[in-house]
């Protein structure tokens, strides 16, 4: 089981994944949202650019959103419109022998992080956590140094185990780190090919 994964556009078409599938047997994308561009930086085109450069792949297309996308409906709408697209925030998908539940924009938001327990919590052993916010104090430090992702993720990861957790939001903190024997990627504007072979997980930078 192959999945190519990504997060944090900003609005930029990511043209390097259509070389990977190429290369790889890719089954699914796994997006971490924020494909909107940043308002404060000009960065990218538009939201909508990045959509439809996925879903043009031809493979299904599983995400969440960011902290800068539209709202959940958005989403919803773009999810009804797209037979490839799926919107997954708060919700848990099988994919062949596996497992993802998705968990986007949460802060200040109590009820989804007791739906997301009650999703996590079912066979976290074949469970993948696709969120947009990194755990804290793994591959959440920003440059100024202090680590900024979420406590209350942080201990639903330490309690349930799920077997690998995929984030982005930190741009300046991407890259691969663990939580005990749990590996934790930050996609953040990279791209991450995950394999899976007999429940042993296999992450690199692509």
């Amino acid at each position: 089981m192959n999945f190519l994964c990504s997060s944090d556009f900003h609005g930029v078409v990511p043209v390097q994944m259509r070389e990977i599938i190429k290369e790889k047997k890719i089954d699914a994308i796994l997006s971490g949202g924020d494909y909107s561009p940043h308002g404060w930086g000009g960065e990218g085109e538009s939201t909508e650019d990045p959509l439809h450069f996925l879903i043009n792949l031809g493979l299904p297309v599983f995400s969440v959103f960011g902290n800068i996308d539209p709202e959940e409906q958005f989403f919803e709408e773009f999810d009804r419109k797209n037979k490839n697209f799926h919107f997954i925030h708060l919700k848990r998908v099988k994919i062949k022998d596996y497992y993802v539940v998705g968990l986007g924009d949460f802060y200040f938001d109590s009820y989804a992080l007791k739906k997301f327990e009650s999703l996590l919590k079912q066979k976290p052993e074949k469970t993948i956590v696709l969120s947009h916010y990194p755990p804290r104090g793994v591959v959440d430090k920003v440059d100024f140094g202090s680590h900024v992702g979420s406590k209350e993720l942080r201990d639903l990861i330490e309690k349930y185990k799920p077997m690998l957790v995929l984030c982005g939001h930190i741009h300046e903190a991407a890259g691969i780190d663990k939580i005990g024997n749990i590996t934790v990627v930050n996609m953040a504007m990279r791209n991450v090919l995950v394999e899976i072979e007999d429940g042993e997980v296999n992450v690199s930078l692509v």
